[in-house]
């Protein structure tokens, strides 16, 4: 039955389905799970995903551990429900999120351990990032008048370069009572070849606020200050050339900015511009890196909502609203032209912080290597051998679900351009 199917429909037609059935349809047969397991069908998979807005899951983080919600689904207006047992149980107190990327989310503890999960396949890496943590301890030791002060920021990205996913965490080095600045250091480490290095930050950078860092254009995004100096500063940390940069800003009218948020809303870097009045402005960047590309999507009326800081999570499926995270306790949906505000119902919860973000449902291995796949296309002795162990009925029921699924996501496509 395989044999009639050309090869290439059979990837284009894999590629259009989601995680779960492609899981399943890795038992069909050896070609098939070879087909699937390869990186070159894992980056096409993502790549349509990513083009066409889809698989995309909200992870909210609580209770213990990760609740995913389909949010291709999910409406304003709709109720959420926290399961008593979470779909991901991370077994951690004290858990943050520092990232997601390609359908790896990175999380970490307290103790500064850290695991980089793919909550589709539920693969995982474990990392000892508490061991990095000894090598600043021992500064401390050696330099009793001086003493490192955590907490200036953390991220987690994909590094294109050389095809890495990388974890990084940032120091400041202050002098007793802060009264002087020494210099601030980057821990980085990378999942494909499990090393950490440590580089100098090359000039006086205060990272202000212990936040995760914005992943956008292959770069890590935070808010900075230069010591001495209290304007607000946009710097990137390329993570494949091992460079900062700083990301020049919007034009902002004249109006003073008391404070600045940064995130991605579709595929754009953004700017959340706090002003005296307490309103914000938001920008997005639809050239990365050029000022003049800048452009204004919505404002926000102090009388309407109020935050000291903001995550913004997605558009809605209609375009109109986005979803944001309010201080790590609320989620709410904004109407970009109507100016309103609903909140997100969370039936279950039991702790008032929270936190979200928005995972792309993929393949992508948690170590950040291809699999051990068989590369080569098959033999026609191998296709033959590879029949025989397949039941034709198996194969038969195989390709008329994905043709069900091709017949689905075309209905979808064709009700959303309506």
């Amino acid at each position: 039955m395989s044999s009639h199917i050309p090869f290439d429909i059979i990837t284009r037609i894999l590629s259009i389905l989601d995680i779960k059935t492609l899981l399943c349809f890795r038992s069909v047969s050896k070609e098939w799970r070879s087909l699937i397991d390869s990186s070159g069908f894992i980056n096409t998979h993502m790549s349509l995903s990513i083009k066409t807005n889809t698989n995309d899951t909200l992870l909210i983080l609580g209770e213990g551990g990760l609740n995913p919600i389909n949010f291709d689904d999910l409406s304003p207006g709709d109720l959420l429900n926290l399961q008593d047992q979470p779909f991901i149980s991370i077994g951690w107190q004290d858990v943050r999120l520092m990232g997601s990327c390609n359908g790896l989310v990175c999380l970490s503890n307290d103790d500064g351990d850290v695991v980089i999960l793919n909550q589709s396949t539920r693969e995982h890496k474990g990392i000892l990032y508490s061991l990095v943590r000894h090598r600043f301890e021992l500064s401390v030791s050696s330099a009793p008048d001086e003493h490192w002060v955590w907490g200036s920021g953390y991220g987690f990205g994909y590094d294109a370069v050389s095809n890495d996913y990388k974890v990084v965490s940032i120091a400041k080095f202050l002098g007793i009572g802060f009264t002087s600045f020494k210099e601030s250091e980057m821990t980085i480490y990378s999942a494909k070849k499990d090393l950490c290095w440590v580089i100098k930050i090359p000039y006086a950078m205060l990272f202000t606020n212990d936040k995760m860092g914005v992943y956008v254009h292959g770069s890590l995004h935070w808010i900075a200050k230069w010591f001495g100096s209290w304007r607000d500063r946009i710097v990137g940390f390329d993570l494949g050339l091992d460079e900062f940069r700083e990301v020049p800003q919007p034009d902002y009218g004249g109006n003073i900015v008391i404070d600045i948020d940064l995130g991605v809303l579709g595929s754009f870097f953004c700017v959340f511009a706090k002003f005296r009045d307490w309103s914000a402005d938001v920008w997005i960047m639809k050239e990365y890196g050029v000022k003049e590309s800048w452009s204004k999507v919505f404002s926000i009326s102090r009388n309407v909502l109020s935050y000291d800081s903001v995550r913004p999570l997605g558009y809605s499926r209609r375009g109109r609203e986005v979803l944001l995270e309010l201080d790590e306790k609320r989620l709410v949906w904004y109407g970009m032209e109507t100016r309103r505000v609903v909140d997100v119902v969370i039936q279950g919860r039991k702790k008032e912080r929270l936190e979200a973000i928005l995972c792309l449902n993929s393949l992508v291995p948690p170590d950040g290597n291809d699999r051990v796949v068989n590369s080569q296309q098959p033999t026609k002795e191998q296709k033959k051998n590879e029949e025989e162990e397949v039941l034709l009925d198996l194969v038969f029921l195989g390709v008329l679900g994905l043709m069900i699924e091709l017949l689905n996501v075309c209905i979808f496509q064709l009700n959303f351009s309506i």
